[in-house]
């Protein structure tokens, strides 16, 4: 597997992604999908390909020669700290691809000068195990939302 930064056409396999209900049913406090609308890609382009607090790629799995997920830190003002974002497409999670992904984007900002990495998760998101389990230390919790970090 390996990270790919999209072309700004290529942001239909993100709108895709995030339309599916399977795929986005952690974020169903947050409204399940989300609708990325053509009208914002090239703003959001701008944005993540060109500023330095952001990064974005595609997951690319070599064998399957497809996109099955995406991932993303960028810093975070209210925390002030640098928080990462996965997602694999639903019909690949469980099968070892989100831990290589994960530790691909942590190589990645380590590359880039980050020294820790984040993620706000929610309590009862089967990925929290997954962190966990990478390394990544339980620093806070509230309501249903846990903080966990890494030293990269």
């Amino acid at each position: 597997m390996k990270l790919v930064q999209p072309q700004l056409e290529e942001l239909k396999y993100r709108k895709k992604l995030l339309k599916d209900k399977k795929t986005m049913a952690f974020n169903k406090s947050n409204g399940g999908i989300v609708d990325f609308n053509e009208k914002i890609w090239k703003p959001w382009y701008a944005l993540w390909m060109n500023d330095s607090k952001h990064y974005y790629a595609y997951i690319y799995d070599e064998t399957l020669n497809k996109y099955i997920g995406e991932v993303s830190y960028h810093f975070e003002e209210e925390y002030q700290e640098y928080v990462l974002n996965i997602i694999i497409e639903y019909q690949y999670r469980c099968l070892g691809k989100g831990k290589t992904a994960l530790e691909l984007l942590c190589k990645h900002a380590k590359e880039n000068g980050l020294r820790f990495l984040c993620d706000d998760i929610e309590n009862n998101n089967p990925a929290k195990k997954l962190f966990l389990d990478l390394g990544f230390k339980e620093v806070w919790s509230r309501e249903n939302i846990t903080m966990l970090k890494k030293r990269l």
